[in-house]
């Protein structure tokens, strides 16, 4: 029992120093502080959100396919604005497994930018000038 036991441990130096770890500063700058994203890049996932949402027939049934593009571009020009292009690919692009944080924050934006949109979208309505007890 004594071999199997001393034969599975670690050899461990004692009383060695280790070196400090560097601590590293991670600055973020609220807007406006990162390069601008490949507009290629870009465009695609407009593309690709639009989509997405346009495929979704509960969304079809609550707004027009230009809302749900005007969405869509909202949502990512909001990433541009607040992460770089490495943040984005790093935890977003094409990953099919999404930190609940940054879905929370995937939300967060999207909802954002569709109660915008539906504000929008409302103030540009025409006002009804007939009662619709008087239609046919």
């Amino acid at each position: 029992m004594i071999i199997l036991f001393t034969g599975c441990t670690i050899n461990l130096p004692a009383n060695k120093p280790q070196p400090p770890i560097e601590e590293k500063e991670v600055v973020v700058q609220e807007t406006g502080g990162y390069e601008p994203w490949p507009e290629g890049e870009k465009v695609y996932w407009y593309a690709r959100y639009f989509f997405t949402m346009a495929a979704n027939p509960d969304i079809q049934r609550i707004m027009t396919p230009r809302d749900a593009y005007e969405i869509a571009k909202c949502t990512v020009d909001k990433y541009e604005s607040e992460h770089s292009w490495e943040w984005f690919t790093m935890f977003l692009h094409d990953n099919r497994i999404i930190q609940p944080q940054i879905e929370q924050y995937v939300y967060q934006t999207t909802r954002d930018c569709a109660v915008k949109q539906k504000a929008k979208s409302d103030s540009t309505k025409p006002i009804p000038t007939m009662d619709v007890r008087d239609t046919i």
